[in-house]
């Protein structure tokens, strides 16, 4: 996986990548410098890092992928004109969006198919697209559908074209659309105020994935490697909670990094889950759950032959909607029963479920929601669709083989379970007038660490080179004032 490992997210990105563009920021404003194009600075920076974490090869395809789609964005709008319609031009311009399409799913494709999921996440069976890699296509494809619909213009700038296709989806949790990122980039420098939230978010980010995402994960992995025969109702229903809070925490969380590493660089992203576990129905959990992914196959799954039009969301391009998003998860027959149980439900909804539902109390629409999930949930993390099955037997106490072991939960774990179901619950209002405070105690706390780390450093060397030098036999330097000029 690139970029998503902590000596990535929490060292490099914050400390030595993020702080370069703030400073470039102030200097600008400051000294009122020439304004150096932040195209140019993030998009290098993009090739930089992916040729240090994918190597050279890595490098050179996405140089190659941006100059390709660099070109038929202008071959597309130049053959979607008013005057070339009436010499084929149209469907000349279908014909070169079809062939990008194939070329951007084909690349990363091949180039995902060598890299399998780490971290959090790593107990799911079956391939798990990298995040950054499968975003490529994504934000490319979406640009060129754009382009063709005339809803945007090709640009003409390499550079300002490479920041959208190559830095913001190595991290960011939802590919996004051109004109939402190109005017940002354009027009926005990173202030103190961006770098000070961005680091916020990070931290929480951060915290959800490498704490209570690897834990629950911990818990989660234990209880599915027990044979299912052995499997008892309290295991299951511990291990799938754990792996409910997993889920969450980790792909939440991965956002939350996203959005703050944005911040820190002046890009506003879109927030990507809204407390998708306090829907009341499923259709809700979909526009809670990966907001970005679900309205980006949404918006173009399918390329209508009419440029001008973006297909309405009926019953059916909902459902393939729910399906592409799990064929995008993963490959492998659970994430397919995965997200077909999804696009059933959401069908069921559509026709009259949805309208029972909102009759019933709140607390039991969440129930019914928790529910649907946590079956899904199952089949996904089992490796094959009889373990699953067989999971859900021990869920409901039908496992004649269960064993009588008794379920054991210690304070951590206990702390754990309560501090993942308060944080999947949006927080109070009075909470959120806090957010500023937490803000100025985040930047005080890096501010005083960096000052306590600068003076034990120059302390040190202080007394030790003195030491140093009188044991190798030199004699101490006097400054012109008297003292050991250091």
């Amino acid at each position: 996986m690139l970029f998503i490992e902590p000596f990535w997210l929490c060292i490099l990105i914050p400390i030595v990548v993020a702080p370069i563009s703030l400073g470039a920021s102030l200097a600008f404003h400051h000294w009122r410098l020439p304004r150096i194009d932040k195209a140019i600075v993030l998009s290098a920076a993009g090739l930089a890092l992916a040729s240090i974490g994918g190597g050279a090869l890595f490098a050179v395809v996405l140089v190659a992928l941006v100059l390709f789609t660099h070109r038929v964005a202008l071959v597309i709008e130049s053959a979607g004109k008013e005057p070339e319609r009436a010499r084929g031009g149209l469907p000349r311009a279908r014909t070169w969006l079809a062939v990008a399409v194939g070329v951007q799913s084909a690349t990363v494709a091949a180039m995902s198919r060598a890299g399998i999921i780490d971290g959090p996440l790593r107990g799911i069976r079956g391939v798990l697209v990298p995040f950054g890699l499968s975003y490529f296509a994504f934000h490319g494809i979406s640009y060129l559908v754009d382009v063709y619909r005339r809803r945007a213009i090709a640009d003409r700038s390499r550079w300002q074209l490479a920041v959208h296709l190559i830095l913001l989806p190595q991290i960011a949790g939802g590919p996004l659309t051109y004109e939402s990122v190109a005017r940002q980039v354009a027009r926005r420098l990173p202030s103190l105020s961006d770098y000070s939230y961005g680091v916020r978010r990070l931290i929480i980010g951060a915290w959800k994935v490498f704490v209570m995402a690897a834990l629950a994960g911990a818990q989660a992995d234990a209880t599915f490697g027990v044979r299912r025969a052995t499997l008892n109702a309290s295991q299951a229903w511990l291990g799938i909670v754990c792996f409910t809070m997993q889920m969450y925490y980790a792909f939440s969380g991965y956002s939350d990094m996203g959005i703050g590493f944005g911040r820190m660089l002046g890009i506003r992203l879109p927030e990507n889950f809204r407390w998708p576990y306090v829907a009341g129905s499923v259709r809700e959990f979909w526009r809670r759950w990966h907001i970005g992914l679900s309205a980006w196959f949404g918006e173009y799954a399918d390329l209508s032959p009419a440029p001008d039009r973006v297909p309405p969301l009926t019953t059916a391009r909902e459902a393939l909607v729910v399906g592409l998003c799990a064929v995008w998860y993963g490959v492998g027959w659970t994430f397919v029963v995965w997200g077909l149980y999804h696009a059933s439900l959401i069908v069921l909804e559509r026709r009259g479920l949805e309208t029972a539902l909102k009759r019933l109390p709140a607390p039991l629409r969440s129930v019914y929601l928790l529910t649907v999930v946590i079956v899904g949930w199952t089949v996904l993390r089992s490796a094959t669709l009889g373990d699953a099955l067989a999971f859900q037997k021990a869920l409901a106490g039908l496992n004649p083989s269960a064993s009588q072991v008794r379920v054991t939960v210690d304070p951590e774990l206990w702390l754990l379970l309560v501090a993942g179901a308060v944080g999947c619950a949006p927080l109070l209002p009075s909470i959120r007038r806090w957010t500023v405070a937490i803000d100025a105690l985040i930047v005080s706390i890096l501010m005083m660490g960096f000052a306590s780390v600068l003076f034990t450093w120059r302390c040190g060397r202080m007394v030790v080179m003195p030491v140093v030098q009188w044991w190798r036999g030199t004699p101490t330097r006097v400054g012109p004032q008297g003292g050991n000029a250091l």
